[in-house]
């Protein structure tokens, strides 16, 4: 039975999709690509997806949605006016009403434009009063939930804290230029855990950019790491070469991977420990899953424990944090003091790693009024024998015109209260073919 679902991708929503994609790919799901349109995906599949353990390995994903059935739209044809008679009680309680829901019923109400330039200002009330009035005739005490202000979706805290899954429904309305499709939210991102997991730590260090956990969630899943077989002699480990307070090494070890960590400094190490343990015991995770050890980046080898590396996802330093845009002489001088290490620990790298292993990396990127100014060594970076990943297929890139890769084939990750960057990239070792991804 084919099953429609659509995605509400992150704030960075390029790089929400790769993820995404990536995921499909390790998965082994087939999809047809129906539409997209920045914060939205939907796709169609030959059977049901896992949406549960689906939604709790996605970083970039905030909601995932069930589409249930579309209608055609005239141009100047709001949702509200192309569902005026769609509705009844029968196919409310049915398709979209929680089993479980009882007294009185919470039905939200989303849009999501699929399209430039629509004007759905106003929708969200008309679309809510016309449900509630079908069901209060049928007999059911309910209560619409309408996004505050500009907004015309409801965030994902109002979803968890209005108990909308539990208690009724979140309707959602996916708004083309020639049709709409109507689904129901079937899960939304844990944010309570995330922030656990981020504030909630023994140690955090405010003074230098952090890597957000949903981050570091998504840079993991780019990098496709293989579980363990049963014949394996050694255990597949996610190495992290700065380790940092150990953001990465967390998320992979919550994802159920073997992980270890280096870094030059001992008060890091010291620090990811202390995190580590943190975690293993928060989610109550098997023993030996982690290990951190002292060493400079370029002495790996010497200094790691045997486990079989399938793959590195780490960020380094991005140099210093500022309250100001830096000018070019600034920027110039930390790109120099930073590409001996960051050179180095790539070469160290590809030894570790071998052949056809990838590498997810945050490089910094600095974002001025003149726009942004790269961390030029991707060049060199290639001659120590990687390859750069294209994060998205060319296809995908060709049709969709919003979508924000780099002509380095990289994407952006960055807020806007920020100067300093993460400039996110897919490596591969060099030494097998990357077999294109496929979007049919």
């Amino acid at each position: 039975m084919k099953v429609k679902y659509a995605f509400n991708l992150g704030r960075v929503y390029t790089l929400s999709l790769a993820e995404l994609f990536s995921v499909f790919e390790s998965w082994g799901i087939d999809f047809r690509l129906v539409d997209l349109y920045r914060e939205i995906l939907i796709i169609e599949t030959e059977a049901e997806i896992d949406i549960k353990k689906l939604q709790a390995v996605l970083g970039g994903t905030i909601k995932i949605m069930e589409v249930l059935d579309s209608v055609g739209r005239k141009k100047l044809v709001g949702p509200a006016q192309a569902f005026a008679e769609y509705f009844d009680a029968k196919n409310l309680k049915e398709k979209f009403l929680s089993p479980a829901a009882t007294g009185k019923v919470q039905i939200g109400i989303s849009l999501y434009p699929m399209a430039r330039q629509l004007t759905l200002r106003g929708e969200n009330w008309r679309l809510g009063l016309a449900i509630k009035k079908v069901l209060s005739t049928a007999g059911f005490s309910v209560r619409i939930v309408l996004p505050q202000r500009e907004a015309i979706s409801l965030p994902s805290v109002v979803v968890t804290h209005e108990h909308l899954l539990e208690k009724g429904a979140e309707i959602d309305f996916l708004v083309g230029s020639e049709r709409i499709y109507l689904g129901k939210t079937r899960s939304v991102q844990d944010f309570e855990d995330y922030g656990r997991r981020d504030y909630q730590r023994p140690v955090r260090s405010t003074s230098q950019g952090m890597l957000p956990p949903k981050v570091a969630q998504v840079m993991i899943n780019l990098a496709q790491v293989p579980k363990a077989g049963k014949a394996a002699k050694l255990h597949p480990a996610v190495l992290d070469p700065f380790v940092g307070s150990g953001t990465v090494l967390q998320e992979a070890m919550i994802m159920g991977l073997h992980v270890v960590g280096s870094d030059i400094s001992e008060k890091a190490v010291e620090a990811a420990e202390k995190n580590l343990l943190w975690i293993k015991n928060r989610y109550k995770l098997p023993p030996g899953h982690f290990q951190v050890v002292v060493s400079d980046v370029k002495d790996l080898q010497k200094n790691l424990p045997k486990f079989a590396y399938e793959a590195v996802v780490t960020e380094g330093t991005l140099g210093p944090a500022y309250t100001m845009a830096p000018d070019e002489k600034e920027i110039k001088k930390n790109f120099a003091a930073l590409e001996k290490i960051y050179l180095a620990g790539l070469a160290a790298i590809k030894e570790v790693l071998g052949p056809g292993k990838r590498v997810v990396i945050a490089l910094p990127a600095y974002r001025t009024e003149s726009g942004y100014h790269f961390f030029d060594i991707i060049d060199k970076v290639s001659k120590l024998g990687y390859d750069v990943v294209d994060p998205l297929p060319a296809v995908l890139m060709e049709r969709f015109d919003f979508l924000l890769v780099t002509g380095r084939r990289s994407i952006i990750y960055d807020r806007k209260d920020q100067f300093v960057s993460r400039e996110i990239f897919i490596l591969i070792v060099k030494g097998s073919q990357n077999e294109e991804r496929s979007t049919d």
